[in-house]
This record gives structure tokens, sequence and C-alpha cells, in this order.
């Protein structure tokens, strides 16, 4: 009878293991064409294919067009030597090295143009580096990284496109998918100014679709980031400071559409900005947002702090339709607070039954900043 009885409980335990695996299972979802925006920049790009130079024009004799051979150094070459850049209209492979973008470069993407990780086992990378620089201007990138490939399976850091410390870049129309980190990556270790990634698609990304780590007068407008899965947060958009060095979450977002993320389609983690000063500024406007599928919609964190220094600043949530969610709006910690940050919500709705109760949960929040060390 005991062994019958252990047996029992055994077999009950195994299919909540299996219950569970099959909850946290990932399921991509692909996005309709229909949903995926890009900006009208072909008469700007007309004008520049006519000042640039054919990175073609630099490559070996019998060049392959497959993607299959590593011409790193001659687009490094082509990049350094000139201020703007046509890649040849089929697939780039390029190493780990990745590839360096200098002050006032611009990089023109043709139809047909790719680049392409030859697989790596480094935990991290970045295929695009802009790092301290200042002026670059990349036009419709399509990026793939080697997140099916991957040699390896430590770190979670593999970008397709990384922007340290830099300013004035604009990103219009781009396509990453696949890297073993983030489509894009926005910070450095104080922060990146006025950065506009306008228009694509940033898909199937290891962490997140775009992490923003530390930025002013960043800007991201007509986009989709779908399907981010695979190493925490796996989120769409992460707002999320390393340290209070990061200094300021300025950033905008408009038209955005979060799509079949893993656990968020926006999160706003804001504890690490807290620090010894009082100068961190949070100003965050998401305007006409929408997220489908995700398992958590929006997700807040801002854990109450007795020691450090409180945040000020704005949180301003317009136009906001959540649906297919299992938790449209989570709050990561139960001590979750705003500080002294203003939170103003308008026309906020979900599919969920509770919508009233998750728009008077939010109301009642706004109405709760609890001050520290003031």
């Amino acid at each position: 009878m005991i062994k019958t009885i252990k047996l029992f409980f055994y077999i009950i335990f195994l299919f909540s293991m299996n219950l569970s695996c099959a909850q946290d299972k990932f399921t991509y979802r692909e996005v309709p064409d229909s949903f995926v925006k890009t900006m009208d920049i072909s008469s700007s790009v007309n004008l520049l294919k006519k000042k640039a130079f054919k990175v073609a024009d630099i490559l070996p004799p019998n060049y392959k067009k497959d993607g299959s051979e590593d011409y790193t150094i001659y687009l490094q070459k082509a990049i350094d030597e000139n201020a703007i850049v046509l890649l040849p209209n089929f697939p780039l492979l390029v190493n780990d090295k990745g590839i360096k973008l200098n002050n006032n470069s611009v990089l023109l993407f043709d139809s047909s143009s790719q680049i392409k990780l030859k697989p790596t086992d480094k935990g991290g990378y970045a295929i695009i580096s802009i790092n301290n620089k200042k002026n670059v201007s990349i036009y419709n990138a399509k990026i793939i990284g080697d997140r099916n490939e991957h040699l390896g399976t430590n770190g979670e850091w593999g970008m397709g496109i990384s922007i340290n410390d830099a300013v004035d870049v604009k990103i219009y129309n781009a396509v990453i998918k696949n890297c073993w980190g983030d489509g894009i990556y926005v910070g450095g270790k104080n922060f990146s100014t006025n950065v506009n990634v306008i228009g694509g698609l940033i898909d199937n990304n290891r962490r997140n679709g775009i992490s923003i780590i530390g930025g002013d007068n960043i800007l991201l407008q007509n986009l989709v980031i779908s399907n981010s899965n695979g190493a925490n947060p796996q989120t769409g958009i992460d707002l999320e400071p390393n340290t209070q060095q990061n200094k300021t979450l300025n950033v905008t977002l408009k038209s955005i559409l979060t799509f079949n993320n893993k656990l968020n389609g926006l999160s706003f983690y804001l504890d690490n900005l807290k620090g010894d000063m009082a100068s961190n500024n949070v100003q965050i406007l998401v305007d006409d947002y929408k997220d489908f599928y995700s398992t958590n919609g929006m997700s807040y964190s801002n854990r109450k702090s007795q020691t450090k220094k409180s945040l000020n600043g704005n949180i301003m949530l317009n136009n906001i339709d959540l649906k297919y969610n299992a938790k449209p709006f989570r709050y990561l910690y139960n001590n979750s607070s705003l500080d002294n940050i203003n939170l103003k919500v308008t026309d906020f709705k979900s599919d969920h039954k509770d919508n009233k109760g998750i728009v008077t949960d939010l109301q009642k929040f706004s109405q709760q900043k609890i001050k520290y060390n003031q």
C-alpha cells in the first residue's frame, strides 16, 4: 500500500513538472507583414548612394555572394577610409570582432544587403558598434545574429547594434534578428544622447529586443519588437539602468508594437538609477503603444529604499492597448514605488476581464508618491 501511495505521488510530481515545462515553453509567432512599418527615406538614400563608396569595389577577386566568406576586414577598411559606405547587394559575413563605425559615418544597406555574424562562442559581441562617436546614420539595416548556430552557452551580451556614450545617432528601418543578446543596446558608462530608431522590426533576439540603459533624448518610433526569448529579462523594450552613473532616462516611445515577447512587452526597471545623489531624472513618454501576446504587457519596478535618494521626473502613458496578456500590467515587487515620479495615464485599455481594476490600480499608484531622504 505504501509503495502504491509513493508511486501515485511520484506520478503526480512528474505530471506537475511536465505541466510546468509546458507552461514555460516559448512558442514563436510570426509577425504579420501589415504590422511592420517603414519610413520612406528613398530620396535621402538615393542621394547618399551617389556619394557613397561601394564595398564591392574593395572585396577580393572572385568574391562570394552567399555570405559564406568572412569579409570583416574589407568592410572595416571601407568604413575607416570613407564617410559614406554602401554595402553590396548580397549578404556579407563578419566575425565576432564586428564592425566599428566612426564619427560622421553613414552606412547604407541596399535592397538585398545583409550583415550576418559568423557563429562564435563568445558570450558578448557587437555586430555593429557605435562607441563614443558622433553623427552616425544607418539606413535600411538587415542584421542577422548567430543565436541559432551559437557555439557556446555562456553570456547574454551579443548585440546587433551597440550604442555607448554616443551622440546624434539615427537608425532607419532596421531589421535585426537572432542576436545572442539584444537587437539594439543603448547606454554606455554614462549615457547616449540624441538617438533615433525609427521604423523596422527587431525579432527573435535572445535577451531583449531593445535595451535602454541610459539616454537623453532617445526616440523609438514605428517599431515592432517581437519574440524576445531565451535569457532574462526576455522583454521587447527594457528601460533598465545599470548604475547611477547612467544618470538619466529621457525616452520617448511613439507608435510601438511589442509582440509575443516571452516575459514583458515593455519594462521599467528603475532601481539601479538610485544612489547617493539626488540629481537622477526620469522623463518617459509612451504614446500609442500596443502589446499583443507577451506574458506581461508592461512591467514596473522601482523598489523603495530608506538609504538611496529617490527618483524624480515624469512617466506619461497615453493611448495604451494591451491584448492577450496573462497580466497586462505587472508590478514586479510588492514594494514598488514612484518616489517623486509623476505618473499620468490617459486612455489605457486591455482585453483583460479586470481592465477597470487595472486602471484603478494605476490611478492609486499614481497618487502614492513615497518620498525618502528629502
